[in-house]
């Protein structure tokens, strides 16, 4: 059953109120954001307003299992109680939550995981009652700086003629916009998100998600079981990733090199020459490491174990290395993160490329077999560009999505989706960790990356966690919990298991064209993720950590001094490692236009030039062949240079 994506009725945001005060009811106790209601944190206020930033098919989801919450039958169905939810008392509300989250079947785990995630995210978020209480600093004002790049205004229907017109400008079609501009080529960049540079980044986790991060970072996988974050503005993912720079490893490029067909394209000297380039042009380098908190306390678990610990290197200049730093996931106000915003669009605007924010590109155009540009929405402005080329670097996500909607959709266009899946195991200290702030991803450990002989396993790192994002993707095991570890997680401190993903999920469109990602972390996946979450809780219990937390739908918690960590296992076990069991988000998204040498496997050739359409190139990471293991944007960028250098040689 589908509803139309309408507005909501007062019945459903009294449905979702109801549901949000049992998730975060007002406790008895002399603390302020224990005995606060969500009426005070803003939480029924604000849903609207977050409704309307959500995508339709986000909509008429959210609008029908409010609908089901809201009415005796669909409570009968989800939680067993005959009553709309606004009717039941607050005992029974929590009730019947938690028979929700734990039920064997995924629909109601599924409605519950999505109405907790939005319940968190807006009651951490964008009050200052929550931020007093989680111990969380106000940034203060953002620099007041000039920008260095302006956009193109379109307020009218336009067209424009180019050599080269990029849809997007993240990690593959910001370095696509630099070579291709260098070589003296006239340039168009077409980017979804808005242009922000460093006296817009407000460091307001809220108003970041919702103006640098895809779907106000909220998108999820179509049954909500990952949550899928990725960069939406000028510069893409480049400008709120963790500056963690890995090249592509030597085992993944030979890997590539045997399934793709190809004679040493990965593995070669083209492909190295490519990477050194990229990482000189954004200062990947390896002395801007000062670990956080984390980084530290994770590294001493692995130093006691025995197990390998790695330094990462880091694409930025002059970085101070503080408290400050984990901020810049929500744009590096000093501008010394070195993403394509500040390297190489900017050194593509400074050639005379024009740069088109806000433009919704909506189709290719093709003739005679060729692509000839394409159409985009420019804040209701019809857009058509006319190029010699056209190179599509909008994502895994949305690559394959405009190709579908322009009807080229050739066998291998959607498959093959990898997200490098990742869920966190919390360990508290009793030290303040302030897990927000310092360095981002300066430790890594590769102790358990190869667990089935053939490169497949777990990465383990840290990363920062501000208050909206944790309170949406941390276990709920009933109101007081909840809402306590909320107000204490200034000592909690996350250590991530990265799953490189062997089993693939795909990208289709809905019937409006925008499009639907399905993936599910299968079960041999799954048995990867069981190893990294002992791995995480064997770490912190190392580093001295005096509690630790699985990252489930229902947390489960440990004590190391008091049970055997087989014990903890198996109680994760019992809640499980599947869809809105164990909670997963994905940073990483690939493959799903892969490079390959047969067109009825890939999508894209050795030149990334699309199978069957000529002067169609897509460079961005959904060329991946398979997962890379690695965070991936030395790897894109590295494709996208290679490919670009090879197109400025042809058009020129």
């Amino acid at each position: 059953m589908e509803l139309p994506a309408r507005g909501l009725r007062p019945r459903d945001i009294d449905t979702f109120s109801a549901v949000a005060r049992a998730l975060l009811p007002a406790l008895a106790d002399d603390d302020p954001f224990l005995a606060v209601s969500i009426e005070d944190l803003g939480v029924r206020a604000r849903f609207p307003d977050l409704f309307a930033r959500i995508a339709p098919a986000e909509q008429r989801e959210l609008l029908l299992a409010l609908r089901l919450l809201g009415s005796r039958a669909g409570g009968a169905a989800l939680h067993g109680i005959p009553r709309p939810f606004t009717d039941l008392s607050p005992e029974t509300a929590e009730r019947s939550l938690q028979r929700m989250a734990t039920h064997r079947l995924l629909p109601p785990r599924q409605i519950f995981g999505s109405l907790k995630k939005l319940t968190g995210f807006l009651a951490a978020s964008g009050n200052p009652i929550s931020r007093v209480a989680m111990h969380y600093p106000d940034p203060g004002p953002p620099p007041r700086t000039q920008r260095r790049i302006s956009a193109t205004v379109i307020d009218e229907s336009t067209e424009l003629t180019c050599d080269v017109v990029i849809v997007g400008s993240g990690a593959g079609g910001g370095v696509a916009a630099g070579v291709l501009a260098e070589a003296g080529l006239d340039v168009v960049v077409l980017e979804k998100g808005g242009l922000r540079t460093e006296a817009d980044y407000t460091h307001d986790e809220a108003e970041a998600y919702e103006h640098l991060y895809l779907d106000a970072a909220l998108g999820a996988t179509d049954d909500k079981g990952i949550g899928l974050l990725a960069g939406s503005c000028v510069g893409g993912g480049t400008v709120v990733n963790y500056t963690t720079s890995f090249a592509t490893p030597d085992s993944i490029r030979a890997e590539w090199d045997r399934i793709s067909g190809f004679h040493s394209l990965f593995s070669g000297p083209e492909y190295e020459a490519a990477s050194q380039a990229v990482k000189r042009r954004i200062n990947a380098n390896d002395y801007s490491g000062l670990p956080s908190s984390s980084d530290a306390l994770m590294e001493k678990g692995l130093r006691e174990l025995g197990w390998h610990v790695g330094s990462q290197e880091r694409n930025v200049t002059a970085c101070p290395q503080d408290d400050s730093c984990g901020f810049c996931v929500m744009g590096c106000r000093l501008g010394a993160k070195q993403s394509t915003l500040v390297t190489w669009l900017e050194d593509a605007f400074n050639l005379g490329a024009r740069i088109v924010a806000d433009a919704d590109v909506r189709s290719i155009l093709t003739s005679g077999g060729r692509a000839t540009g394409v159409t985009a929405d420019v804040n209701g402005h019809a857009v058509t560009v006319h190029a010699r080329a056209t190179v599509l670097a909008a994502g895994a996500l949305n690559s394959p999505a405009i190709m579908l909607r322009s009807g080229l959709d050739h066998p291998a266009v959607g498959e093959n989706l990898r997200l490098h899946p990742v869920t966190v195991v919390w360990g508290r200290y009793r030290d303040e960790i302030h897990p927000w702030s310092g360095t981002m991803q300066s430790r890594y450990s590769d102790h358990i990356a190869d667990l089935d002989d053939n490169g497949y396993g777990i990465k383990i790192e840290t990363g920062p966690a501000h208050p909206a994002l944790v309170a949406a993707l941390v276990g709920w095991g009933g109101g007081e919990q909840y809402k306590r570890h909320l107000a204490d997680y200034r000592h909690w401190s996350p250590i991530a298991a990265i799953l490189r993903d062997r089993d693939p999920g795909t990208v289709t469109t809905r019937r409006n064209g925008d499009p639907r990602w399905s993936y599910r972390v299968s079960n041999r996946d799954q048995a990867m993720v069981r190893a990294g979450v002992a791995a995480a809780a064997t770490i912190h219990a190392a580093s001295g950590a005096t509690e630790i937390m699985s990252n489930t739908l229902v947390p489960v918690t440990w004590k190391p001094d008091r049970a055997p960590l087989g014990d903890f296992l198996t109680a994760v076990d019992g809640v499980g490692y599947g869809s809105h069991q164990t909670t997963y988000g994905s940073w990483h998204q690939m493959g799903t236009l892969r490079m390959g040498s047969d067109p009825a496997t890939s999508a894209v050739d050795a030149h990334n030039e699309v199978h069957g359409t000529r002067d169609l190139y897509v460079m961005d990471g959904s060329t991946f062949p398979t997962a890379s293991g690695v965070n991936p944007m030395i790897t894109i960028e590295t494709i996208a240079h290679r490919a670009a250098s090879t197109l400025a040689a042809k058009l020129t």
